[in-house]
């Protein structure tokens, strides 16, 4: 692998983990997405350029699920058949990704993963999708050890720590209005 594109990869996997940090900050489900959104185009050339390709390919799903969900969102709840096809399409090119590119057994996490996530982006209240992380984000980090990925280590540390930070500051917020 060309050593710069390998730092530039790294690099980018540092600008996602700035995004990452403020994203499970936001209260919002729109904010949310919006910069969930930003965060998975620069894994995308992050995985790219390690020669991650399965991390690459399901982001990319990823990245059109976000912005579908974004828009059919605004119109009240995802229905189900977007959410098990994007869960689908992540899965199957997840594999196809590993089969083509011949990565090791290891793919099989980033790919439960963000199968998993494709389910739990479509929740309407941010609070669900931030305990959704604590479940997928290990998936991942495990991925992310046999990749190299130094910025999706870090950003999947960090989404878990954030999340827990969000359902923590958010739900003494939701305990203080109810009292």
């Amino acid at each position: 692998m060309d050593e710069i594109v390998f730092y530039v990869g790294q690099a980018l996997g540092g600008i996602a983990i700035l995004f990452g940090f403020l994203n499970f900050q936001l209260k919002t489900r729109k904010q949310v997405l919006l910069v969930h959104i930003l965060t998975i185009a620069c894994f995308i050339l992050h995985y790219l350029c390690l020669g991650a390709f399965t991390g690459m390919a399901t982001n990319l799903i990823a990245l059109f699920r976000d912005i579908a969900f974004y828009f059919i969102g605004k119109k009240g709840p995802i229905p189900k058949g977007w959410v098990i096809g994007f869960a689908v399409a992540v899965g199957l090119s997840g594999l196809t990704a590993s089969i083509l590119s011949q990565e090791g057994w290891y793919f099989i996490f980033s790919l439960a993963g963000l199968v998993i996530n494709s389910c739990c982006m479509a929740f309407a209240n941010p609070e669900n999708i931030r305990k959704s992380i604590l479940v997928t984000s290990p998936m991942v980090l495990v991925y992310d050890c046999f990749v190299l990925s130094y910025g999706g280590l870090v950003y999947e540390s960090v989404a878990i720590i954030s999340s827990l930070i969000g359902i923590l500051r958010f739900g003494r917020a939701a305990k203080k209005e109810t009292k």
